[in-house]
């Protein structure tokens, strides 16, 4: 679809049918550390890590998995917890609790620490 849309093709809809429902808030986790200027967690580390799981208003996306290994060589990037709600207090009140819930351990992250 974006292809032929973008060789001039015709949108699968006009802007009149397009409504707004909610409010989306996206996260990005990172293995950074925030007392070093947000540099990327410097050390080749094993982690373990317990992101939220995913349902009708959360979309997690990542591309590791508990025990694999953050290394300098890549995007520090952990994850994108995406959430959707009626209004963005809703949503932020999701994340909130989402973000409560997960858990990284090995590897300095930007979350907050409690």
């Amino acid at each position: 679809m974006a292809a032929r849309v973008a060789a001039g093709g015709e949108m699968p809809l006009r802007q009149e049918q397009l409504g707004i429902d909610g409010h989306a808030v996206e996260v990005r986790l990172y293995a950074e550390d925030p007392a070093r200027n947000f540099l990327p967690s410097n050390r080749q580390r094993s982690f373990i890590c317990a992101l939220p799981e995913e349902g009708p208003h959360v979309r997690v996306d990542t591309g590791v998995r508990e025990g694999d290994t953050v290394t300098p060589f890549y995007d520090p990037m952990i994850a994108k917890v995406i959430v959707h709600d009626r209004d963005r207090t809703s949503a932020l009140r999701r994340m909130a609790t989402l973000m409560g819930q997960t858990e990284v351990v090995g590897v300095t992250t930007n979350a907050p620490r409690s």
